[in-house]
């Protein structure tokens, strides 16, 4: 194994060179700079609003621009994501080196009384060995708040595209072959409206559109469209945090290719619950979604659905240098990779962050992800129906000088599905070089 994600990397070493080298002569210019900008990763989440967020998002907002050059290189023994058998029926090496540039970009601007934001990752993904696998890499989500009157109008644009996860790519055995190489594009349009006071009462509405799309011509049939509406009342204080009643309906229109070709492949998910959430300080973040779910289709197109769905986040900082991080979550979602007409998913996910210093810091991961797949009265035959995921990840970041970041990083992961041929293992090694305007 050691041997060919060396051979792989070995291939790169020249075009490494190259642009390492470019990269060191455009970081002399950076470094003149004198303006200094936090990390693109501890902004994200601080100061990027979406969906019915922004529309109460009345605060002062600090103008942000940021941009970042990353270069990654990562080797792995099992690329393909998949047993050795199904490895060889897709036409893959499982030994590969994957070489990634990107440029990350954050862009924050008050205007008014309101304000609009735009993140943005823009890369490519090289493949030694499987290079049908190589892909671009573009992650978009822009977002405003607009104020009308007593009101705040949230409008929000997101765009992604990449190399589907080759994990998730689960159709049966038979149609395995040529459907690894695939770009999956997903676009969401949403709107927000909410009025009334901060602190009290705010009654919001909201209104979004999604489409999901693959190149492959063999995947077009795990394609889908969405339309979800979204209402509620939200009492918000200083002293409780933000409580809100909400109720949704999202209605899914899947590939007529879909469920064996069903005439109307589509179903609807309607829930009603409660969500909270409070930061106290900056020490203690909390946020939590209880719900109740029910999946329905005309003409019985899908099996149905009735249950408790919730999402729960904690994050604390213990000490002044370690933050800990834990989820939990039971979700219906849907997927581009699979003939699944939905999924019950189940991710459970720990994070550990710890700063040696100013310069150097730790981080590890571990998620545990159970998922059932819900198809129509007939299951493909040798279709995968259940599977649980265990991923661990750790990385260590050294910070040169106030503009550069080097990290090295390493992960695991496995899954066991109801059949052995879905089964899998897989590590991965990895260094990245970080330069901030």
């Amino acid at each position: 194994m050691l041997a060919h994600i060396l051979d792989g990397l070995r291939g790169w070493q020249r075009r490494l060179t190259l642009i390492l080298g470019s990269m060191g002569r455009a970081t002399v210019i950076m470094l003149k700079s004198r303006t200094m900008i936090r990390t693109l990763a501890g902004l994200s989440g601080a100061t990027i609003c979406a969906g019915s967020e922004v529309a109460f998002a009345q605060r002062a907002v600090t103008p942000i621009t940021e941009i970042r050059f990353d270069l990654a290189a990562l080797g792995e023994d099992n690329a393909a994501r998949s047993s050795r058998e199904l490895s060889a029926q897709r036409g893959l090496e499982r030994s590969d080196a994957v070489l990634t540039p990107a440029v990350n970009i954050v862009l924050v601007r008050p205007v008014g009384r309101g304000s609009v934001s735009v993140t943005g990752q823009l890369g490519y993904s090289f493949y030694a060995r499987n290079d049908q696998l190589n892909r671009e890499r573009i992650s978009v989500a822009a977002n405003a708040d607009v104020p009308v009157g007593p009101c705040r109008v949230g409008p929000s644009i997101g765009l992604q595209r990449r190399q589907s996860d080759l994990g998730d790519i689960v159709f049966a055995p038979g149609v395995a072959v040529g459907t690894a190489g695939n770009a999956e594009t997903i676009q969401r349009y949403g709107v927000t409206l909410g009025c009334g006071r901060n602190p009290g009462i705010q009654p919001f509405i909201g209104y979004s559109y999604e489409r999901a799309d693959n190149s492959n011509a063999l995947r077009e049939r795990a394609e889908y469209n969405s339309n979800s509406w979204r209402g509620g009342l939200r009492y918000s204080s200083p002293a409780v945090g933000d409580v809100s009643l909400f109720a949704s309906r999202r209605e899914v229109e899947l590939s007529p290719l879909a469920l064996g070709g069903t005439n109307d492949p589509s179903y609807r998910n309607e829930e009603a619950g409660i969500e909270f959430r409070r930061d106290i300080g900056t020490r203690i973040r909390t946020s939590a979604t209880v719900g109740y779910s029910r999946v329905r289709s005309d003409g019985d197109v899908v099996d149905e659905f009735d249950g408790v769905t919730w999402n729960v986040e904690l994050s604390a900082l213990i000490g002044a240098d370690l933050r800990l991080t834990a989820g939990t979550g039971r979700e219906v979602t849907n997927s581009l990779a699979s003939d699944a007409g939905y999924l019950i998913t189940k991710p459970n996910r720990v994070r550990l962050e710890y700063a040696f210093s100013d310069r150097m810091r730790l981080d590890a991961g571990a998620q545990f992800t159970d998922r059932r797949y819900i198809y129509g009265l007939d299951v493909p035959l040798g279709a995968i129906t259940d599977e649980n995921r265990r991923t661990f990840d750790a990385g260590l970041s050294f910070d040169v000088g106030r503009r550069m970041n080097f990290r090295i990083y390493g992960g695991h992961e496995r899954r066991n599905a109801n059949g052995t041929i879905f089964d899998y293992r897989a590590n991965s090694i990895g260094v990245s070089l970080g330069i901030r305007l």
